[in-house]
């Protein structure tokens, strides 16, 4: 099975919470994305060319015929040890709305409590959480959605993605597949332009910096392929959710509650990837056409940032404060 798509997209502000708190390329990117059955023969590059498209593959293990330009990674996270200064740290401050709960009867871990009354604000599932992570919340004002947030490599992140409806004409963002459900499932996807405004006040689209930050304090080993292109091994592993995803043999410790999910992406008009792939925008772009991107895939420990296409719809997570 091949899927073929172009790729390289942002957010601005707009909603209060519970919680507290460039690089550029003169490249133009092609992204070839491999995802194999197994972790160790697949390979996952984004590489440049002074073409102006950009493709997103995804090949099944059936494939033998190797990207040219593929990379070979060192080794797998089995033999080493990831570094991670925040592995004790998740719990983020959360000051408590009204209708909250006296801690006295709070559980054990945070992320099956609601601080907000789920009757009355829509929140987000917490099927793809940690549940031995303590949780803060973030409620946006303007849909009365109520997000789940970490503290996070110096940050507070929204520890699931955004479902912000961005009014555009035409629309700018989609549920996958059109369908209300996976929305609810797995966020919305953005186009760069729409995920500038996917935030609330007082949050931000993640910069490429607050990315290289978080995806090196997870790695085992960084790598700066000859693309440009940034490899974070172990990233992966640490940082995505144990369930969405359609591989069971791998490993995924989802250890710090960050929860990504294979939401998959959206390519001209054309939904792929689902559990198997997903894309984050950050708000950083290059050229006029696109932006960096962080992503995550199936059968894949290593985390990849590099630039893609503003046009195509990728998810959204987002920190608190302005960016820096």
């Amino acid at each position: 099975m091949a899927f073929i798509g172009g790729i390289v997209a942002a957010c601005s502000n707009d909603v209060t919470g519970a919680h507290d708190e460039n690089n550029s390329s003169s490249d133009t990117d092609i992204v070839i994305i491999e995802l194999s059955s197994s972790s160790k023969s697949s390979s996952s590059t984004f590489f440049h060319s002074n073409k102006t498209d950009i493709f997103f593959f995804i090949k099944s293990s059936s494939s033998t015929e190797p990207s040219s330009s593929s990379k070979e990674k060192s080794p797998s996270s089995s033999s080493k040890t990831a570094k991670s200064s925040s592995s004790s740290k998740e719990i983020s401050s959360s000051s408590e709305p009204p209708e909250s709960s006296s801690s006295a009867n709070k559980p054990k871990s945070s992320a099956s409590l609601r601080f907000y009354d789920c009757d009355k604000y829509d929140c987000v599932t917490l099927d793809y959480l940690n549940p031995e992570i303590s949780y803060g919340e973030l409620l946006d004002k303007r849909d009365n959605k109520v997000y789940r947030t970490l503290f996070i490599s110096n940050h507070i992140w929204t520890a699931q993605n955004m479902n912000y409806a961005v009014e555009t004409d035409p629309s700018t963002s989609w549920c996958y597949n059109k369908k209300s459900e996976n929305c609810k499932k797995y966020g919305r996807l953005y186009t760069w332009e729409a995920a500038q405004k996917a935030c609330p006040e007082g949050w931000h689209l993640p910069t490429v910096d607050d990315w290289k930050e978080l995806l090196e304090e997870q790695s085992c080993h960084t790598e700066r392929l000859d693309d440009g292109t940034w490899a974070y091994d172990c990233a992966g592993t640490k940082l995505k959710a144990t369930d969405s995803w359609d591989s069971k043999e791998e490993e995924r410790e989802n250890a710090l509650g960050f929860s990504v999910t294979g939401a998959g992406i959206l390519f001209d008009e054309t939904d792929v990837g689902l559990n198997e792939a997903t894309f984050f925008w950050s708000a950083t772009d290059t050229l006029s056409l696109y932006a960096f991107a962080a992503l995550f895939q199936d059968n894949e420990n290593t985390t990849l940032l590099g630039a893609t296409e503003k046009e195509n719809g990728y998810s959204v997570r987002c920190v608190k404060g302005a960016a820096e």
